[in-house]
């Protein structure tokens, strides 16, 4: 007779880190599947929503060492192999939302335990910092921002402009710009969206997903990237495959308020973007937003 499964429920809150987050996926795309029957599985949901999370991590410890983590599908599912019988606590997470850990859990020889995981939303909140529109325009000086802005090689959203829109969302500050759609990255009419961008990529039909930069750091690599060979051997490919599914459920209104946005550059065509966010060339070819922060001053030192 197949053993009952026992439902296990979220105990205490923990930091979303998304750098821990690609961290982990790093750690243990390769590794090879142990030979226990012990599993845990289940779903990642909304807690206001009841939606499934999509590339949500869900990660299994003993004590602080990684043991083994899963990336949710679209539907929210998730799945563990347990090394063996043990104390464990898991953690479940995924970029804009408070992320728990559930434990400790005892997991018994050929245990088959089922769990639904509810996060709630959260912005990721930038410090605030009052900056002055002087200082701001010389942050955006250093950053080159005026520079490109009279080159006139795509189109740019000024401070002032993100004043006068009073928007509340970071992608309602694109609505309205030639070549943007925005996507809804779930149903209704509420919730993150997604950006897409009429570029110059024509094997995605010429919409698709840009490069996205913060702070000049790369926040998103969107859909545009060099062709592989389909070998599922190949573990750089199932990293890369993992990556792919975390970076299409970021959203830029994960950034943070609008208010906490300096300027914003949109380049819709690869022929468009400068250099130092990647030129011409595969990887552009979705075209390439970059973000500037009001903190991002204050992190670079300036």
């Amino acid at each position: 007779m197949e053993r009952p499964r026992r439902d296990c429920s979220l105990t205490r809150p923990a930091t979303l880190a998304v750098a821990v987050a690609l961290w982990a996926v790093l750690l243990t795309v390769g590794a090879p599947h142990p030979a226990s029957a012990q599993r845990l599985s289940g779903r990642l949901l909304d807690v206001e929503t009841d939606e499934p999370i999509i590339a949500g991590l869900v990660t299994l410890l003993q004590g602080s060492v990684l043991v083994v983590t899963a990336v949710t599908d679209d539907e929210g599912y998730w799945f563990l192999e347990v090394p063996g019988p043990g104390s464990y606590y898991v953690e479940a997470k995924r970029i804009g939302y408070q992320a728990w850990v559930a434990g400790p859990l005892e997991v018994e020889p050929d245990d088959d335990l089922n769990s639904v995981y509810r996060l709630r939303r959260i912005p990721v909140m930038l410090d605030a910092v009052e900056v002055s529109a002087a200082a701001m325009r010389r942050y955006l000086e250093l950053t080159g921002f005026y520079d490109r802005q009279r080159g006139d090689f795509g189109h740019y959203i000024t401070p002032a402009d993100i004043e006068k829109r009073q928007a509340a969302t970071v992608t309602d500050l694109l609505r309205g710009l030639p070549g943007v759609n925005l996507v809804a990255m779930s149903d209704g009419s509420v919730g993150p969206r997604s950006v897409q961008l009429r570029g110059s990529n024509l094997s995605h039909g010429g919409v698709c997903r840009p490069r996205v930069f913060v702070d000049g750091i790369m926040y998103a690599r969107g859909d545009s990237r060099p062709k592989r060979l389909d070998d599922p051997l190949d573990v750089e490919q199932a990293i890369d495959e993992q990556l792919q599914s975390i970076d299409e459920g970021l959203s830029l209104d994960d950034i943070g308020h609008p208010s906490t946005i300096a300027a914003i550059e949109v380049y819709r065509s690869s022929s468009q973007v400068p250099v130092q966010f990647g030129g011409t060339s595969v990887e552009t070819q979705c075209g390439v937003i970059v973000i500037w922060t009001r903190t991002g001053r204050m992190r670079g030192g300036q």
